[in-house]
């Protein structure tokens, strides 16, 4: 961004050549807060110019102010009065002129040859605290590990972003456990030109060796503007898989739990997956669906995240491939506004299961176009929904939603979600829900205020 910058301690910083129409962008920073912030304005309040953009940010004490200025006249006495105040308060000053020619400044890192894409072309930014770079587009890295995470990840994770010339334009820190930075929220500036098949394969390679989460999302309005959550629900939302519990009632508990593991991989097709092991349940009584309610054991955070999003204006479902009777269970312990699922065919007598069911197979397909009836009853857009699931019948809608979210998936679902679509949905292993919350951005204080008044 700077054709010349000249940066010095206090009053004896070189200031530039003042000319009608220029732009200079001036710089203070100093251990007094807020004082700098007043220092650098009250010297601008006595020249004509126009103030452009401007700039803070804040470690403890010290403070960094930028601001963007056109001058309006050849007078350089702005430049003296700005060195007298970071004198007074033991400020740094510096001055930096735009110019939208300017190449891209050298890069002093032994890793150059290693750099994927082109090297990019300057201009002046819609903002200061954007990279001055064109063709760029805006993503943001939610970084999650509930242990911790360590230096030499973040090492490892700064290295990928300068490999394909990422630029971190602010870093968020989210949340702490025990003390420890464990989820923190990047702002990047990624190249238009990227690969993104290949950066995404990369980056589940990186994520995968230090069992640590990166959820890729485009930064744009609708990242905080959802509206709409869909939930699956077995190993979801509870930790069951209520086809296996049913199954335990009914002596069969093997025999269905090997089908469910095969259908969440994808090894069969679901459709056809749940008509063997409903038909592995004929005869079994009604009343083992009460038992299997007492014994469900819902998600860590599964509470307090269904709270948190209905206190933020969230509308919330449930769509499952399990059975109606246990999904409206769900729905009503966690408040939830619509529950869909698979409908299990009884005796006439209404006493035992048949082994069939009644009515559409809630399958993938099916949960995708659920997502949508649901989205169009309450008026949102598909960009507004998140999705979040484990198995793969789960990933029509997690690449419907705006924000698909595998959570502690299966291994073909956590592959997927590494491919270059441009809404592959992202990951979380950790163990608690909340930190959906994290995805979209909100910090361990926005945590606390959503758990208030419980």
């Amino acid at each position: 961004m700077a054709a010349t910058t000249t940066t010095a301690t206090n009053s004896s910083a070189i200031a530039p050549s003042a000319s009608k129409d220029k732009q200079i962008l001036v710089t203070m920073a100093g251990p007094h807060g807020t004082d700098i912030v007043g220092a650098v304005l009250e010297c601008l309040v006595g020249h004509p110019l126009d103030i452009n953009d401007c700039t803070l940010s804040r470690l403890y004490h010290r403070v960094t102010f930028g601001v963007l200025i056109t001058l309006k006249s050849d007078d350089n006495a702005i430049f003296k009065d700005l060195a007298a105040a970071a004198e007074k308060w033991d400020a740094t000053l510096s001055y930096d002129v735009p110019d939208t020619q300017t190449a891209e400044p050298p890069v002093r890192h032994a890793q150059e040859a290693g750099r994927v894409g082109p090297r990019d072309v300057q201009g002046v930014p819609p903002s200061l605290d954007e990279a001055p770079y064109v063709g760029r587009v805006k993503y943001a890295a939610s970084i999650l590990n509930q242990n911790g995470l360590q230096p030499a990840f973040l090492n490892d994770w700064t290295q990928f972003c300068l490999r394909y010339r990422i630029s971190v334009e602010k870093l968020n820190p989210l949340n702490k456990n025990q003390g420890m930075l464990s989820c923190a929220d990047f702002r990047l500036s990624v190249p238009g030109t990227l690969d993104m098949s290949q950066l995404r394969t990369d980056l589940f390679e990186l994520s995968s060796s230090y069992g640590t989460d990166i959820a890729l999302q485009r930064d744009d309005v609708f990242r905080k503007n959802k509206r709409l959550v869909v939930f699956d629900m077995d190993s979801t939302l509870i930790r069951q898989e209520v086809i296996d519990e049913i199954a335990r009632h009914a002596g069969v508990v093997d025999k269905v739990a090997a089908i469910t593991e095969a259908a969440m991989n994808g090894e069969i097709d679901f459709k056809e997956s749940l008509r063997r092991r409903v038909a592995l349940l004929n005869g079994t009584s009604v009343e083992v669906l009460e038992k299997v309610k007492k014994s469900l054991t819902f998600t860590e955070g599964a509470h307090f995240l269904c709270r948190a999003l209905k206190k933020l204006g969230y509308k919330l479902a449930v769509i499952s491939g399990g059975f109606v009777p246990l999904a409206l269970y769900v729905k009503a312990e966690l408040g939830l506004d619509y529950a869909f699922a698979n409908q299990l065919k009884v005796s006439w007598d209404g006493k035992t299961l048949t082994g069939e069911t009644v009515g559409p197979i809630v399958d993938g397909i099916r949960k995708a176009e659920l997502l949508d009836v649901i989205a169009q009853a309450e008026g949102v857009t598909p960009r507004q929904v998140i999705a979040v699931g484990d198995g793969a019948n789960d990933l029509w809608m997690l690449n419907k939603a705006g924000l698909g979210i595998a959570f502690n998936a299966k291994p073909r679902v956590q592959e997927q979600a590494s491919e270059p679509a441009g809404n592959a949905p992202s990951r979380i292993n950790q163990k608690s829900l909340k930190y959906v919350l994290t995805l979209l951005g909100y910090s361990e204080r926005d945590l606390e205020e959503l758990s208030s008044d419980y």
